[in-house]
């Protein structure tokens, strides 16, 4: 008697894996999360919003139930975020003890950003928000087919780049005109254009940086899913004139792309952060007399030394969301947060100054974890873009950001897309038809040869 074993369907992307899901399961979770394709898709488009969660995200939570009844994926993002969030947590019981202590005087426009208590609530969770995000994009990664996510990120490089195309033609061609719904006034000539003594593009984003950082993610994801340079982004991404984007791609791609490097990137990283940190600490007053006409320089010099200081003076944190509550009592320019919810757009520096070391480590840690664990090169690259990019801007919960982490744990390598053959147009001669039905007949019966010669002549 021969011992006979069940095969099981395996999921796209996940071939060594044992125990996957069945074909009829896999479709009902492929059906079920076309609503994240959908999400995926319009990942910069940040109008319109649907509470205080952008569309992509809110699209995303709608398959969480899928996300949490997967044991991998459950797996995944405990390796990934667990200490991320337990460092939060602890984090926020620590920041209970430092209400009072800031700056009284800050409110925010937004009611729930009302209060420093009413902040660090609302930022943690938020946090939790974010990392559900994540898991529900991450299973939807797993499970879909290879067509499915050839299709959800062609279309996710196109949409991205059509605002921003829209806006370089309102540019090159001073012609004005109105979409409903999607135009914001005030922001220069153009809607959609931020005049910053130049006109930058920015799509549906609340500033070019912002776009850029959507740009660099989506033109990876072009190489990685289709195989093709993506021009048209490059060039869209130019138009931004986002010079801590661009200097962050090109570093990733320096650095991220040969496959031996993944292991010790963030630990590169964490080493750079570090001595850049102690020697603008050391020189910061010198750093902000000679940027002191560039305001964008001078406003980040001047909020990466207050977090180094709100550190040294605090070295547990001060609670998640408590930055601007207490950057006031460490500005030196005279710059000022203006409301609650304001940031210093640098990531590591904010989560040093809100928690601690611990806080910055178990930042890092999620990044490591995905670098580590895709195998891909260009999703390796979009990612060490993001961290590099973290100390210049505020992506902790860009929808970018979340779609190329989830990207990278899901450990997809995608096969180059199947083309459709051209059909020949090319007519054949008489005399290539005769020869063709001659080796026909030769093949057929008897009784059904003399039909078809009838038929040639």
């Amino acid at each position: 008697m021969h011992n006979t074993q069940s095969l099981t369907p395996t999921m796209p992307g996940e071939m060594h894996d044992r125990g996957a899901c069945t074909e009829p399961s896999l479709a009902r979770s492929t059906q079920r999360g076309k609503s994240i394709g959908v999400g995926v898709t319009l990942m910069s488009w940040t109008v319109p919003r649907v509470g205080p969660l952008k569309l992509t995200e809110f699209l995303a939570l709608l398959n969480l139930h899928n996300a949490l009844s997967s044991a991998r994926t459950v797996k995944r993002m405990a390796v990934c975020f667990g200490p991320f969030m337990l460092v939060t947590l602890v984090a926020a019981v620590i920041g209970i003890f430092s209400l009072g202590y800031g700056d009284n005087s800050l409110t925010s426009e937004k009611g729930l950003y009302g209060t420093p208590g009413l902040t660090m609530v609302v930022t943690t969770v938020r946090t939790l928000l974010y990392v559900l995000i994540v898991a529900a994009l991450l299973h939807y990664f797993r499970v879909a087919s290879n067509q499915a996510l050839h299709r959800t990120l062609g279309w996710c490089y196109a949409m991205t780049l059509l605002p921003g195309l829209v806006q370089i033609a309102r540019i090159y061609s001073h012609f004005y005109f109105d979409i409903p719904f999607f135009e914001r006034p005030g922001y220069g000539p153009f809607s959609g254009v931020f005049d910053a003594g130049y006109l930058r593009p920015m799509g549906f984003d609340f500033e070019p940086l912002a776009y850029a950082t959507s740009l660099i993610v989506v033109c990876c994801l072009r190489v990685y899913s289709h195989r093709r340079i993506p021009w048209l982004g490059l060039v869209v991404l130019a138009h931004t004139f986002s010079v801590g984007a661009v200097a962050a791609f090109a570093m990733a791609l320096a650095l991220a792309y040969p496959n031996r490097s993944r292991r010790v990137l963030v630990l590169m990283y964490l080493l750079g952060f570090t001595v850049v940190s102690v020697l603008l600490w050391t020189y910061q007053d010198e750093l902000l007399e000679t940027f002191l006409l560039l305001r964008s320089v001078s406003e980040r010099i001047n909020a990466w030394g207050a977090c180094i200081n709100i550190w040294l003076d605090h070295p547990f944190g001060i609670g998640p969301g408590l930055y601007a509550y207490f950057f006031n009592l460490y500005d030196q320019v005279g710059l000022g947060a203006p409301q609650l919810d304001f940031y210093p757009n640098n990531d590591p520096a904010m989560f040093l100054a809100t928690g601690g070391v611990l806080y910055l480590l178990a930042y890092l840690w999620i990044f490591h974890s995905a670098l580590t664990t895709t195998p891909s090169r260009w999703i390796r690259i979009a990612v060490m873009a993001l961290l590099i990019q973290s100390v210049s801007s505020y992506l902790i919960f860009n929808p970018a950001a979340a779609v190329a982490l989830a990207l990278a744990l899901s450990a997809r390598v995608l096969p180059r897309p199947v083309c459709r053959p051209k059909r020949s147009r090319r007519r054949l001669t008489p005399g290539v038809v005769a020869t063709v039905d001659t080796r026909l007949t030769q093949d057929l019966p008897a009784s059904s040869a003399p039909r078809l010669a009838g038929t040639s002549e």
